[in-house]
């Protein structure tokens, strides 16, 4: 679950919610049921590569978004699987920006196993955007110390 700190959801506070399944497998229930990504390697290959590909993929985003904003922006990495902290972060977001329930609800349905949502609306689904579509979404870091976008 995400931390979700104290001052979050602030109105006019920006989030960013990057979405992206784990490395490990679940092959059932209980703590015997993952499988880690590391544990079955074969000859140096991993066990699911596609989830560590797309892992390392979200690397520059995230680092991106860090070092141009800093602790100006939440961002939270986040699980299809984990609904219930997506759920909560949607709402939180949708109604710290002014969305309505069905703009909210609208992004709830929308969410892939891999996007991007900021201040509660979906931007990518499906991909890692490029760093300049959430500068155009985001603005600019110098001008949010005012608190308003």
């Amino acid at each position: 679950m995400p931390k979700i700190m104290p001052n979050s959801g602030v109105k006019g506070q920006s989030s960013v919610i990057l979405i992206r399944e784990w490395e490990r497998q679940m092959s059932s229930s209980g703590c015997c049921g993952r499988l880690e990504g590391d544990f079955l390697q074969r000859q140096g290959e991993r066990c699911f590569p596609e989830r560590r590909a797309i892992m390392e993929a979200m690397g520059p985003l995230y680092r991106g978004l860090r070092s141009r904003y800093g602790d100006a922006v939440e961002v939270h990495v986040v699980d299809p699987r984990n609904l219930f902290a997506i759920f909560v972060l949607v709402f939180r977001d949708a109604r710290a920006h002014s969305l309505s329930v069905w703009e909210a609800l609208r992004t709830l349905l929308l969410i892939p196993v891999t996007g991007v949502v900021v201040n509660g609306r979906l931007l990518a689904r499906g991909r890692w955007p490029e760093l300049s579509e959430l500068k155009e979404v985001l603005g600019d870091p110098l001008n949010r110390a005012g608190g308003g976008h």
